[in-house]
C-alpha cells in the first residue's frame, strides 16, 4: 500500500497508479504535489484541471520556466448505471453509517460489482489523463503529481470518489433522500453547519451580590457556612480525550502520515 495516502480508499487510487507507472517517474511526480508546484486547481464535474510550475530542461529545448496543463479524470457511470447503485445503497444501513461518518465502506465494491462495474480504479483503463509537457511518457511527473494531490484530497472528503465516476455529491445525497436512511445521510450532510448564536460577551460576567447588613468578625474569616471536612474525588472522563478521538485518526489539521 502506498504510504503518499492515509485511508484505505486514496491508498486504491494511487496503487493503480502505481501499477503502470515506473518507480522512477512516480518519485518525480511527488514533488510536483505541493503548493510550491499547483499554481491552479480545479475540479469539477469530476474531472480536475490542473496548471503546474515546470523545469528549465535545456535538452528538450525549454529556456524559461514553464507552465503545464494537466487533466486527469476516471471513467464515468452511466445514470442506469447509478440510478441501480443508489437504489441498494440506500437500502444498506451499514453503508449510510460509514458515510455518514465520512468514510467509504470497505465492502462498497459488492454493491458496484452488482452493476458490472468497479468504483475504486484497478489499472489505467480507469483513468483519462492529458499534460501538455513534452515527455512522451503517460503518465509524466506532472500528471502523477496531480493524482497524488488528488489522493489527499479524497482522504479529506471521500465524496470526491463520486465525483470522480461522474456523479456530484449533491446529487448524490438528493437521490439518497428518497428512502428513509438516504434521508438520514442527505439531512445530516445538508445540515452540518449550525447557524451563528450572536452572544454579548466571550467571557462569563461576574454576578454581583449584595452584602448583608451586619458582618461579624468571625463570620468574615469564616464565611457564613463550614467548609466541608473533606472532598470527594474526582471521577475521570468516561471517554479520555473525546473531541480528538471524534476527528478520527486523521483529523483535517493533522497532515503527518502516522495517526
Amino acid at each position: 500500500m502506498s504510504k503518499y495516502a492515509k485511508t484505505w480508499w486514496g491508498q486504491r487510487f494511487i496503487a493503480a497508479l502505481e501499477d503502470f507507472t515506473d518507480s522512477g517517474r512516480l518519485a518525480r511526480g511527488r514533488s510536483y504535489s505541493t503548493d510550491n508546484r499547483i499554481k491552479q486547481w480545479v475540479l469539477q464535474k469530476g474531472k480536475v484541471e490542473a496548471k503546474l510550475r515546470g523545469n528549465i530542461n535545456p535538452y528538450f529545448g525549454v529556456y524559461k520556466e514553464p507552465t503545464y496543463k494537466v487533466s486527469v479524470q476516471m471513467t464515468h457511470f452511466s445514470e442506469a448505471q447509478w440510478q441501480k447503485i443508489i437504489k441498494t445503497l440506500s437500502q444498506r444501513a451499514s453503508f449510510i453509517a460509514r458515510l455518514l461518518l465520512n468514510e467509504i465502506p470497505e465492502n462498497i465494491e459488492t454493491v458496484f460489482s452488482d452493476v458490472g462495474v468497479h468504483f475504486l480504479p484497478n489499472d489505467y483503463r480507469d483513468f483519462k489523463v492529458a499534460c501538455d509537457c513534452p515527455d512522451y511518457e503517460v503518465p509524466c511527473k506532472h500528471i502523477a503529481g496531480v493524482c497524488y494531490r488528488l489522493a489527499g484530497q479524497l482522504d479529506q472528503d471521500p465524496f470526491l470518489l463520486f465525483e470522480m465516476r461522474g456523479l456530484a455529491p449533491e446529487k448524490l445525497l438528493q437521490q439518497l433522500a428518497s428512502s428513509p436512511l438516504g434521508k438520514v445521510l442527505s439531512d445530516a450532510k445538508s445540515n452540518a453547519i449550525d447557524e451563528l448564536q450572536s452572544v454579548e460577551s466571550y467571557y462569563t460576567r461576574p454576578v454581583l451580590a449584595e452584602l448583608p447588613q451586619e458582618i461579624s468578625l468571625k463570620g468574615f474569616w469564616q464565611g457564613a457556612k463550614p467548609l466541608p471536612s473533606s472532598i470527594e474525588p474526582s471521577q475521570p472522563a468516561t471517554i479520555p480525550a473525546m473531541l480528538i478521538k471524534k476527528g478520527g485518526d486523521f483529523p483535517a489539521f493533522w497532515q503527518k502520515q502516522n495517526s
